[in-house]
């Protein structure tokens, strides 16, 4: 049985994204979920310490040693795919120096491993699956009454060496009725990204789930109800941001922000007339674009969009269940481009039913663009989604989860070799982005002497510690 003695003292840790070179990074954003679940429990009277050691770039040994002066009863870690090794050891360092703290882990890599991680890694105690938000609450007041767990729902443990998962939780309707996130227990001054043009930069999410079948994401995990915060909800915390934490740039980091664009018709209103001047960038769907909406975004603030295009052949965004073309596509970004913004685009190499023809053709389609970055990564079959079957039925066997981080070849579809993929995966890099029109558009390009700077970053990371030495 998990036990916790006495009050409840809570950790929550953000790691560094590579623990060995705590300064190898292309971005440094905020830990967006964390810091929410941090509010969440904070809201419910629980002692919080939210700790973001990649911001601070705080070396494991460091960590390590705030770990053991802290002395939580619970340290919790939200895990990403391609950090779980790392993690995983980080979390045995933990249990080393502190070996009476309870070990959370939660994420979509743990929502869908929870089987695998609790019984080979047991160092790990309780996984929440799912939203985390209500069920980490809950969690906790089981924890702190010293109540059974088969009541909490969404979350996995071992009881008496079995491990057992409660019915997972209903996804919640009115997000709304979550508090901001805790912003005050991070370093606000230390973020940013590749395109971010002044300071203080946030990154935020406006809305859950997802009504899209793609089949490299994992719309099943989020839940296929796409959900919203209601625009008076968003537009008090960027109040609150450009307020209390200088706030000037926001990134908001939905997969898709145009799902539903009544809603960010009056999104955008409510900001143009907030009275704040703040530069904002998204994601968007091509197929939902329309010029009224463009220029609404752009008088709001907009000032970077991306684009997933992940392919110029239209045979394999049908396998991808794009359930889009590339002529809408291109429509898409033609009126974008006309409306004043230029749109960054992304593609992926290597999806299954790949063909050498697809591929050039996706290239060359590329390499079309000048104003335009162009971000190519590797096909990676997440756990949870059907790439994963897909890939599964193949033969596919996962040997290192750290290569799943869409830079390195996890995943080598039928009818090539890894070599093929890698060579096609550097071709399509050197075409687009060692053409002097590109390069010069990209100069001119630069908003303020802060981009300049990521984006020299950006670019000497992306050349020299990721395509070099992994291509």
């Amino acid at each position: 049985m998990v036990v916790v003695s006495g009050d409840i003292k809570i950790l929550l840790l953000n790691l560094p994204q590579n623990l060995s070179d705590v300064k190898d990074y292309s971005s440094l954003l905020q830990p967006y979920s964390l810091a929410l679940l941090s509010s969440t429990l904070k809201q419910k009277g629980y002692d919080v310490t939210l700790c973001d050691a990649f911001a601070y770039q705080m070396k494991k040994e460091d960590i390590l040693k705030f770990v053991s002066d802290l002395r939580p009863s619970i340290v919790g870690f939200s895990i990403m795919t391609s950090n779980l090794p790392q993690t995983i050891e980080f979390i045995g360092e933990v249990r080393r120096v502190h070996p009476a703290a309870l070990i959370l882990a939660g994420g979509i890599h743990p929502t869908i491993e929870y089987m695998n991680l609790l019984k080979n890694h047991l160092d790990i105690d309780i996984i929440v699956r799912g939203e985390g938000e209500r069920t980490t609450v809950e969690l906790m007041d089981a924890l702190q009454n010293k109540k059974a767990l088969d009541g909490v729902r969404g979350i996995a443990y071992r009881s008496d060496g079995v491990i057992a998962a409660t019915p997972e939780r209903e996804i919640i309707q009115d997000l709304d009725t979550l508090p901001f996130a805790d912003w005050a227990s991070l370093p606000m001054d230390r973020y940013w990204d590749r395109w971010t043009i002044k300071k203080n930069y946030a990154c935020m999410l406006l809305s859950r789930g997802c009504p899209y079948n793609c089949i490299f994401c994992g719309h099943g995990i989020i839940g296929k109800k796409y959900r919203t915060r209601s625009p008076q909800h968003i537009i008090d915390e960027i109040k609150m941001l450009y307020d209390t934490y200088h706030v000037r740039n926001l990134s908001f980091a939905d997969s898709t922000l145009n799902v539903r664009n009544d809603w960010l018709h009056e999104l955008c209103e409510k900001m143009i007339s907030m009275d704040r001047k703040i530069l904002w960038g998204c994601s968007v769907r091509a197929d939902h674009v329309d010029a009224e909406t463009i220029k609404l975004m752009k008088r709001a603030g907009c000032a970077k969009i991306f684009i997933g295009v992940e392919s110029a052949d239209n045979d394999m965004l049908q396998r991808m269940k794009k359930n889009e073309s590339i002529e809408k596509i291109q429509e898409g970004i033609h009126i974008i481009r006309k409306g004043g913004l230029i749109p960054d685009l992304g593609f992926i190499i290597g999806m299954p039913g790949e063909t050498k023809e697809s591929i050039m053709k996706t290239i060359n389609f590329a390499s079309t663009f000048n104003r335009s970055v162009c971000s190519f990564t590797y096909a990676t079959p997440y756990p949870g989604t059907e790439l994963y079957e897909i890939a599964q039925r193949e033969g596919f066997v996962v040997d290192d989860w750290s290569k799943f981080n869409t830079f390195t070849l996890a995943y080598v579809p039928q009818g090539f070799t890894e070599d093929e993929i890698k060579s096609y995966f550097s071709k399509a890099v050197k075409k687009t982005y060692l053409r002097l029109t590109f390069l010069a558009s990209q100069l001119l390009n630069v908003k303020s002497w802060i981009n300049f700077v990521v984006n020299v970053r950006f670019t000497y990371r992306l050349f020299f510690k990721i395509i070099t030495k992994k291509a």
